[in-house]
């Protein structure tokens, strides 16, 4: 009997067990699985650390609960984070993903390790930790933790030669939960040694006139990012754009070059020899492309500033008067001649003279009614007179209405017309001015490469005046006269 007791018990409790359970209590709510009753004590469920719970996240089945005893709180998996039974998300550790070492692998050169920072409460990094390390290869045999390497950024030093290098971080914040799990980046090697700086894009700017500056251009490189030091510059003249007959231009050492009338109708070319200033200090020379040809551009050979003459009585301006000179010319003046006087007053921020009074060309030739320009190389120069600049020339009411240019080479030459070269524009009873248009001389070929050493004059004859004391002004208000040409 007691047999068949027990039997129908157990059947029972099987039924009980797997329908509805009660814990002190024998009739547990139809809708409950489980119901415990006591008004003494209560559901003691697991009581895990925060590293704890965040280990089973991999392995964690939706509705797990268990008691965060570092948070102080009930929690439980959604089925892809924690959250705790207030429906506030618990606070988890950041993590590091995407690690790379950026920077190129060389002795002396800057490495940075990047990483992507990630913290599920948005909490900021900043307390992650960083480490370095050397291995053999790539599959890190024998590797050691770099002494002191302890910041995201890293200097290749002479030890890492042949290595391979890893970067690790330990995400951190001083916010909420930390630190994550240590992460490391793949190997990166073999490292090289220190590499030369090199030179890019090298090019010349500027206009190919003589006269002009040329600047030398480059984009300078040092991969492990040394800064440049007095790299070393040069020029050099060709023949043609090819080349031909290059020759490096003495004194040319800076990264800008003037250009003379020794580069005229030839192609320049810069060079650059990149220097740092630590590593492997020098590398290899790099040149531009050629341009040209270069253009010859008259300069002035001699100039005046009437500005700077005061003028009044007997003050028409200084003869001779000495101009500012161009390179290659050793004097270049203007002379008042023997014809034409300073017995009046002259006008200020002018040069000319009065007793100006001829009535024809031959009379003033005779009687030095002339305004004469002369120049002189300096030795070994040869001279070529391109242009009389235009300036502004005056007379009185009785003064002279006639001019012609002339030249004369050497100082025993003949004086030759200048064909159109007149001044013209200036008659009339009152005083008259008159702006004289630039004249061209470089049409006239016994003016061009005059031989080695030897001195040109150019003149203004003047006559027409209708009294003796004939009153003419070049550069009248204050103006600049120039004859422009070459000394080469």
């Amino acid at each position: 009997m007691t047999k068949k007791l027990f039997a129908i018990a157990l059947i029972s409790n099987y039924c009980l067990f797997f329908s509805q359970v009660g814990i002190n209590t024998p009739n547990p709510h139809p809708s409950s699985a489980l119901e415990i009753s006591s008004d003494s004590k209560g559901l003691l469920l697991p009581r895990l650390t925060t590293a704890s719970i965040n280990n089973l996240s991999s392995s964690a089945n939706e509705g797990l609960i268990v008691f965060d005893k570092e948070l102080k709180s009930f929690v439980g998996w959604d089925g892809t984070k924690w959250i705790n039974l207030g429906y506030e998300e618990i606070n988890t550790v950041p993590t590091a993903t995407n690690l790379v070492i950026g920077g190129n692998l060389s002795v002396g050169a800057s490495l940075t390790g990047n990483y992507t920072f990630s913290d599920a409460q948005s909490n900021p990094d900043n307390a992650s930790t960083f480490i370095w390390k050397r291995a053999d290869d790539n599959s890190g045999t024998n590797v050691i933790i770099i002494p002191a390497a302890s910041a995201q950024n890293y200097t290749l030093v002479a030890a890492d030669l042949g290595k391979f290098i890893q970067f690790c971080v330990t995400p951190g914040s001083t916010i909420g939960a930390s630190p994550g799990l240590q992460k490391c980046s793949a190997w990166a090697g073999s490292v090289i040694a220190n590499q030369a700086p090199t030179v890019s894009n090298v090019s010349i700017s500027g206009t190919t006139n003589t006269g002009q500056t040329l600047t030398g251009n480059y984009t300078y490189t040092d991969i492990e990012g040394n800064t440049e030091g007095t790299s070393i510059f040069r020029w050099t003249r060709s023949d043609d754009a090819s080349g031909t007959n290059e020759t490096t231009i003495s004194g040319a050492t800076a990264k800008t070059y003037v250009l003379g009338n020794a580069d005229a109708t030839k192609y320049i070319k810069f060079y650059v020899t990149p220097v740092a200033t630590a590593g492997t200090t020098t590398g290899n020379e790099t040149g531009s492309g050629y341009v040209g040809s270069v253009v010859l551009t008259p300069v002035a050979l001699g100039s005046w500033d009437t500005s700077s003459i005061a003028g009044g009585t007997g003050n028409f301006g200084p003869s001779p008067w000495n101009g500012t000179l161009a390179t290659g010319i050793q004097s270049a003046k203007i002379v008042r001649d023997s014809g034409a006087t300073q017995s009046g007053s002259g006008s200020a921020g002018a040069w000319g003279s009065d007793g100006l009074n001829s009535t024809s060309q031959a009379l003033a030739e005779a009687a030095n009614d002339t305004w004469t320009f002369e120049f002189v190389p300096q030795t070994g120069k040869s001279l070529s007179i391109t242009s009389i600049e235009a300036y502004s020339f005056r007379k009185s009411a009785s003064g002279p209405k006639n001019g012609q240019y002339q030249y004369k080479i050497g100082t025993s030459g003949t004086w030759t017309d200048i064909s159109g070269a007149v001044i013209s524009g200036i008659s009339g009873a009152s005083q008259t001015t008159a702006n004289q248009s630039a004249i061209d001389l470089s049409g006239i070929t016994a003016l061009q490469n005059i031989t080695v050493d030897t001195p040109v004059s150019i003149r203004l004859v003047l006559w027409g005046a209708t009294a003796t004391t004939g009153t003419a002004y070049m550069g009248y208000t204050n103006q600049t006269i120039s004859i422009k040409g070459f000394a080469q």
